[in-house]
């Protein structure tokens, strides 16, 4: 009689090298749109905290101008001229979710994940501390990667580590986005039920004149206005510099300005009105708290706006 013994199926261990991150959590949202839980190595793609880049302070250049009689230098300014990022990481198998360990197992997910980083494509590294209800994020692209050296077969030992060099879209990390929303509120007749003259109307502008928004951040933003009409003037701006905007917004039509000054936008429902717009150049809002916009509005719309906050460090 012969007796048949059955070996469990060899599953690889978890590399020394990762662990769970600790009250972070990290995400990679591809163009493809798959989303990656990267900071959980069970997850079978993971980022391992040595060597990690991109977390602190992003790349600073000072301007400073100097005087042949005076000792020293005076400050001009400064400016994040980019933000170094570099991930360590490790694709495995072998995880509950893998019936059998293979290099069948171990292709298919390395090959999944490293269609997320397309040359030329864009994808979303999520940072979120649950604990004290904060989410940043920052929009990369692949950089140029270096040449891998494979020691051992991947498939046969079930992980590989690859060092990822990334470049960020801009240099600060991105908050939530914030939104708000002012509107007039019902007009009163100037004249009265039985008042002279033509209609003049006044619309209640306690709203308006109370604007404040919050800037988290830690520099300015540049905001995206949207009036929604119908309105017949109106100013939109910040601490009392204001954009006009003199032609009318009939009911049912939105404008939308964009202010960044690397994507200026001043659409009417589609078209372009900036040439309506000489004075064009709504400021950027100023981190911290409290802080006034300068709004007004002869009509019964309304104004939003929108804005990012920016943070110079992820964590």
């Amino acid at each position: 009689m012969i007796n048949l013994a059955y070996a469990a199926p060899y599953v690889p261990v978890i590399p020394a090298l990762l662990k769970r991150w600790r009250g972070v959590r990290h995400t990679w949202t591809g163009w493809d749109g798959s989303v990656w839980e990267i900071s959980d190595p069970t997850t079978g793609v993971a980022l391992a905290a040595e060597g990690l880049e991109g977390l602190g302070m992003p790349e600073l250049v000072n301007y400073t101008h100097d005087s042949p009689v005076v000792h020293g230098v005076e400050w001009d300014g400064w400016l994040a001229t980019g933000r170094k990022v570099y991930w360590n990481i490790i694709i495995y198998t072998g995880t509950a979710t893998d019936d059998i360990p293979s290099t069948d197992a171990w292709v298919e997910r390395h090959r999944a994940f490293w269609k997320t980083l397309r040359p030329g494509k864009t994808g979303v590294w999520t940072v979120e501390i649950p604990s004290r209800g904060e989410k940043f994020s920052l929009t990369l692209r692949l950089g140029s990667p270096d040449s891998y050296v494979y020691d051992r077969d991947p498939g046969r030992r079930g992980w590989m580590a690859y060092g990822i060099p990334l470049l960020p879209e801009q240099p600060f990390w991105e908050d939530e986005p914030v939104i708000k929303v002012w509107e007039t509120g019902e007009q009163v007749d100037f004249f009265g039920p039985t008042g002279y003259g033509p209609d003049f109307f006044i619309s209640p502008s306690s709203n308006l004149a109370s604007a404040v928004v919050t800037n988290r951040g830690d520099v300015e933003s540049y905001a995206k206005w949207t009036v929604f009409g119908p309105t017949k003037t109106v100013e939109v701006g910040v601490a009392g510099v204001v954009t006009p905007i003199d032609f009318p917004i009939p009911e049912g039509s939105k404008l939308i300005l964009n202010s960044d000054p690397l994507d200026l936008i001043a659409e009417l429902d589609g078209d372009d009105v900036m040439d309506q717009l000489p004075d064009f150049g709504p400021p950027p809002i100023p981190p911290g708290e409290d802080v006034k916009l300068s709004l007004a509005m002869d009509g019964t719309g309304k104004v939003q706006v929108e804005f990012t906050p920016l943070r110079l460090m992820g964590v």
